[in-house]
C-alpha cells in the first residue's frame, strides 16, 4: 500500500486563496470565489464521502 502523499498546498493570501500543485501549477480565487467553492464542496460533501469510500482499497478510516 502506497503512503499519504501531499499532491497541493492551499495558502491563504491577503487577495484570498491559492491552490498549489506539486507541479508548480496554480489556481487563484478572490476571497468571494473561494467562499463560493467552500458553499458548493459543503453541498457535495455526502456525495464526495461516498466516492471516498467507494474507492478506498481497504476499510480503515483516518479520523482528524
Amino acid at each position: 500500500m502506497k503512503g499519504i502523499r501531499e499532491k497541493f498546498t492551499i495558502r491563504i493570501t491577503d487577495s484570498g486563496m491559492v491552490v498549489l500543485s506539486e507541479e508548480g501549477k496554480s489556481l487563484h480565487f478572490t476571497a468571494g470565489e473561494a467562499l463560493m467553492l467552500l458553499d458548493i464542496l459543503k453541498n457535495e460533501e455526502p456525495k464526495l464521502k461516498q466516492m471516498a469510500e467507494e474507492a478506498r482499497p481497504m476499510p480503515i478510516q483516518i479520523h482528524v
